[in-house]
């Protein structure tokens, strides 16, 4: 503000100047008369007749004939003066300085220049807080909508290559996980449709097809989307994502007892006590619950036998698939990549904003820079319901090559329940946001408390 003023008054200062000068200028005096002109030339004269005369050019006697004559001619050349007015030889006054109308323009300059402006302009202007303060749902809109376009454009552009390169791998893929994480289904599952093509038996590319096409018809998860998943695990019986997708799907179809067996088999690669395992045997108990309610009790027993191609159990394991109906438990966090640039932390809904939630609507936590493009860097889906929700961000999530969590000096947190599961904000959408994290942050704690306006 200060540089404002500083410039204002240097603008009025030379307008000042362009008005003030030409007033206080000495005005050059008004051309002579023909007859000044006349009896300046013999005076002239009578000047170059005294010198011949004083330096011997002329007689002496010669003066009174020559001054004679410069007489003659003065009075034929020069007219009497007529009665009242000024004569030849009488000074020349110069105008009076408009000082009074210099020192008005001064003052009055100034004063309406800052009136008009305090009055007509927008003083709150300068300020850009007291900008956003005042009209805070008009700043946020178009940052948002600026953000929304850019994002939008990046994967239009994406979508564009990967059309023109049909056996890029890596496009496709990074194509596929933008759509689904934008929330546009359809297209996600084209592209998926098109990797499965290219790396077939693939089961990270299964699992998330069956996820893409699950979400494309209204979360069901019966039909393609179980058949893929079972091709999945055919391929690695011990393959986690396709574990937790088959259990959720047999317990829609009302298959308890292949459901339970899906969710012991992921539950014996989890490190015992840890919030996974926890997490694995509250849903078997919900499925054995649902089985008994159904008039199909299960018996006890212990866990099947491990497969022969799964793995001992770890201390982390790839995100889960959360069970349909799960009350608001906290939700395992997938685990971090060793070496890659990760963000954890937990999500919690304010107090007053719980009511405003629906069991279908869609939570996004997802990782931008600090600065610059606020592309996501990492993005996680989920439900509503999963809230409050464990996370963990990693450079698997990433949305575009060259922007991960591991390349960025500090990143912002934000979580975001959407009503239309678009993964564009929409007014209405619950928003939380983090501190400035530095990638590695832990134990982060993000509370949605406000409305998108």
């Amino acid at each position: 503000m200060v540089v404002f003023w500083l410039l204002a008054a240097l603008m009025t200062g030379g307008a000042l100047a362009f008005v003030l000068v030409p007033l206080l200028r000495n005005r050059p005096r008004s051309a002579p008369s023909p007859a000044e002109a006349n009896l300046e030339a013999l005076r002239a004269q009578r000047r170059e007749i005294e010198a011949d005369i004083a330096s011997g050019v002329l007689p002496a006697e010669s003066r009174d004939e020559a001054l004679g004559e410069l007489v003659a001619r003065a009075d034929a050349e020069i007219p009497a003066p007529a009665p009242g007015s000024n004569t030849p030889n009488a000074p020349i006054v110069p105008p009076r300085r408009p000082w009074i109308v210099a020192a008005i323009a001064g003052v009055l300059l100034p004063v309406l220049a800052v009136g008009l402006y305090l009055g007509l302009g927008n003083p709150r202007g300068l300020d850009p807080k007291a900008s956003v303060a005042a009209n805070p749902a008009a700043g946020v809109g178009d940052e948002r909508q600026f953000d929304d376009k850019q994002i939008l454009a990046m994967v239009e552009t994406l979508a564009q290559k990967v059309r023109d390169r049909p056996d890029d791998v890596q496009g496709w893929s990074l194509l596929a996980r933008s759509m689904n994480a934008l929330g546009r289904y359809p297209e996600a599952v084209d592209a998926y449709e098109h990797l499965m093509k290219l790396v077939p038996n693939n089961p990270d590319v299964m699992s998330d097809y069956a996820d893409a096409l699950a979400m494309k018809q209204g979360r069901n998860l019966s039909g393609r989307p179980y058949e893929l998943v079972r091709q999945a695990l055919k391929v690695n019986p011990a393959h986690q994502k396709s574990l937790a997708l088959a259990g959720t799907a047999a317990m829609n179809d009302g298959d308890y007892a292949a459901s339970v067996r899906y969710w012991q088999l992921l539950g014996m690669q989890l490190p015992q006590g840890s919030e996974d395992s926890s997490k694995v045997a509250s849903i078997i108990a919900e499925v054995r619950g649902r089985a008994a309610a159904a008039g199909k009790p299960l018996p006890g027993g212990p866990a099947p036998p491990l497969p022969a191609a799964m793995p001992p159990p770890t201390a982390s394991a790839p995100p889960m698939a959360a069970a349909p109906g799960k009350p608001s438990a906290p939700t395992p966090a997938p685990s971090a990549v060793p070496g890659g640039g990760t963000v954890s932390g937990l999500v919690t809904v304010a107090p007053q904003l719980i009511p405003k939630i629906a069991p279908t609507d869609t939570l996004f936590i997802y990782a931008r820079a600090e600065s610059g493009p606020r592309m996501p860097l990492a993005i996680l889906r989920g439900g509503a319901r999963e809230v409050p929700k464990s996370f963990v961000l990693d450079d698997t999530m990433a949305m575009a090559p060259g922007m991960k969590l591991s390349t960025t000096a500090a990143v912002i947190v934000e979580a975001r329940i959407s009503k239309s599961g678009n993964a564009m904000p929409q007014p209405g959408d619950l928003v939380g946001t983090s501190a400035v994290l530095k990638p590695g942050a832990r134990d982060v704690k993000i509370v949605i408390d406000r409305v998108l306006p």
